[in-house]
């Protein structure tokens, strides 16, 4: 059964996020999308890994950005995982399913995370089959000033025209919103502009069925269990 929507981190609920067994599970289970997020190391390789400190996902203790890439993956993740670097991850999935990777960038924190994050997709000839996307307006804009074919998305909570106009202006494709705040208006909007909206994080089955009446609308969710269950039970009636 082939899942239309996006696998956070993985399958986090059951697997620990962002490593390759929950990642392994999302493409076994059926998912075409996948959400992983991207740090750089202290020598400037991409990792995968949510926070920007170490504490709460290993025993390792501070910032990601303070150990080397060798560093990062001798520390320990429930169930015998590590930290995963980009290049690690990409050829495990290369394709197998489409990758939406967030660039965890905040200002000028990770001075060459875009350049670096590009480089691995263009090595391994993958630009088909990530979308880049991150919170931070200038790490998209720099990724767009590198690349004109990569597809890029901004992550925001709210709907707004300063949003789409921007998204037109810089050729962005993609958009992601948290679910409560996305509308039906602006759902027709970014179908109507060519961009693939995006809501996220989605746990509950009640807001999985709802969002079932926009199948223009891709779902990114933690349960990916309970949301096959949902899609084939509207399959059904």
């Amino acid at each position: 059964m082939i899942i239309q929507a996006v696998a956070h981190r993985g399958y986090p609920s059951k697997y620990p996020e962002n490593t390759m067994s929950s990642f392994l599970k999302a493409v076994e289970l059926g998912f075409t999308h996948l959400e992983l997020d991207v740090h750089l190391s202290k020598d400037g390789i991409p990792v995968v890994i949510h926070d920007h400190t170490l504490d709460r996902m290993t025993n390792g203790t501070g910032r990601v950005a303070d150990y080397t890439a060798s560093e990062l993956q001798s520390l320990e993740i429930r169930q015998d995982e590590h930290i995963p670097t980009l290049e690690e991850v990409l050829r495990a999935l290369k394709g197998k399913i489409q990758l939406n990777i967030e660039l965890k960038q905040m200002g000028s924190y990770y001075p060459l995370l875009e350049e670096r994050v590009l480089e691995v997709i263009e090595e391994l000839s993958m630009l088909d089959q990530v979308v880049i996307t991150s919170f931070d307006f200038d790490a998209l804009e720099k990724i767009r000033e590198r690349s004109g074919d990569v597809r890029i998305g901004l992550i925001t909570f709210g709907c707004s025209k300063a949003i789409l106009d921007w998204s037109l202006e810089i050729g962005a494709t993609f958009l992601s919103i948290h679910h409560a705040f996305v509308t039906e208006h602006y759902i027709h909007q970014c179908k109507e502009l060519g961009i693939q909206l995006m809501a996220w994080t989605i746990n509950e089955t009640s807001v999985m069925k709802k969002f079932q009446e926009y199948p223009s609308v891709w779902i990114c969710t933690d349960e990916l269990e309970s949301f096959i269950d949902v899609l084939e039970l509207s399959s059904s009636l």
